[in-house]
């Protein structure tokens, strides 16, 4: 599953240079090229926006390459002669950064480029961009460049583009605290569980607590002082170990910690880290927003990857050749080589986009989705209607022997 990516990043020169990154988790190799207006601010957050990626992939496993095994050694190369651009199958992702104001290079503007292309601006700035540019959909940052690198994993297939955390607190203790995180969360484009705000009267709290569970990569735990002193904190602990969620934990004042999570993943805040008795300081939550950041892909990897290798075991110990495509499918035929299987493997109950993506891949074979299952009725019963209407079988992850034997023998 693991894959390469060049990165390369537009020089005062107009030319490009490049790093490469080895075991980047991605079913495929990818290009990207980082191309910027021509104002100062631009070529900053241009070369700063290529950190940040290097820095995530590395601290979810890549490894920077330091001294390339290419035909251009990563020197300065023209725009367009990359030799990553001659390959058929890979990503290949255009990243222009912008201010609304100043001009974008004219070898950048006549190259026929025919591959995706992500304009990326601060909030509030003017789209400005040459035709065929100013046509495309943008991606908008406010406080750092940095804000977009989820956007950029998710079109290489790299992390999910969807970000979904859920908190898990205790309401006596650390309301005002979840409060804030939640705000600040969505205002990053996280779509957050919180009871208080997410339940409507009328639901079965048990069913939709586990359902936003099962939805979401990771967990939040606020580790106050009588933070384990809950029943629901002890099934969401519970849910995610079972489960493999991502966990992080913020541990207040030296409160009792979760003992199943590593210090790794915990930031001890102290009362300098607090504005009030409840809230954090700005420079508090702007370092623990970066770091949730930095789990949240971390997590949804580590869980696919997991999945996925479960899946190719399964399939070849029941004498399966299964592979891992291209286009991030586990490919396999039955033991005759009449029939082929295209899976597709989601860290998450599948929604829409999973039965979609798998129809329109255009793929030659029989379909299956496979991911976790769901905890509310009413999803199950939607599921099972667009296996219906889409003609793509799902399995969970508890029916992974039976969905093995049926590819293998059918």
């Amino acid at each position: 599953m693991n894959s390469n990516l060049i990165i390369q990043i537009q020089e005062p020169n107009g030319n490009f240079t490049c790093e490469i990154m080895e075991n980047i988790p991605s079913p495929k190799s990818a290009y990207i090229a980082i191309a910027h207006c021509d104002s100062q601010d631009c070529i900053d957050n241009a070369h700063s926006l290529k950190s940040e990626l290097i820095r995530t992939l590395q601290y979810i496993g890549g490894n920077k390459v330091n001294e390339p095994d290419t035909s251009c050694k990563g020197l300065t190369r023209p725009f367009g002669k990359c030799q990553a651009l001659k390959v058929p199958d890979n990503s290949k992702l255009l990243i222009i950064v912008g201010d609304g104001k100043s001009a974008l290079s004219p070898l950048i503007q006549k190259y026929p480029w025919k591959e995706t292309v992500l304009p990326v601006f601060k909030k509030g700035s003017h789209f400005n961009l040459p035709s065929p540019f100013n046509k495309l959909q943008c991606a908008f940052w406010e406080n750092s460049i940095h804000e977009v690198t989820h956007s950029i994993l998710g079109i290489l297939g790299i992390s999910d583009e969807d970000l979904k955390i859920f908190i898990s607190y205790k309401r006596s203790d650390t309301s005002e605290l979840a409060e804030q995180l939640f705000d600040e969360l969505s205002h990053h484009g996280f779509e957050v569980f919180l009871d208080q705000f997410s339940i409507r009267p009328g639901v079965n709290f048990q069913n939709r607590l586990e359902q936003e569970l099962a939805d979401k990569a990771m967990i939040v735990m606020l580790e106050s002082q009588d933070f384990l002193e809950s029943r629901w904190v002890q099934e969401e602990i519970a849910f995610a170990k079972k489960n493999r969620l991502g966990v992080m934990a913020l541990n207040i004042d030296g409160a009792k910690p979760v003992k199943s999570i590593d210090d790794e993943f915990r930031i001890k805040l102290t009362p300098t880290d607090f504005i009030s008795e409840k809230r954090l300081s700005d420079d508090a939550l702007k370092d623990t927003i970066a770091r949730v950041n930095d789990v949240h892909s971390l997590a949804l990897f580590r869980k696919k990857n997991y999945m996925v290798q479960n899946v190719l075991l399964a399939l070849k110990r029941n004498g399966g050749n299964p592979d891992f495509d291209t286009q991030g499918f586990v490919s396999v035929s039955n033991s005759k080589g009449t029939q082929g299987y295209k899976i597709w493997v989601t860290p998450r109950p599948p929604k829409i986009q999973d039965f979609y993506y798998s129809d329109v891949s255009k793929i030659p074979a029989k379909k299956i989705i496979f991911g976790p299952r769901f905890w509310e009725r009413k999803r199950d019963v939607l599921n099972d209607w667009l296996c219906k209407k889409s003609s793509i079988d799902f399995y969970s992850e508890g029916r992974l022997i039976r969905m093995s034997n049926k590819i293998i023998n059918s």
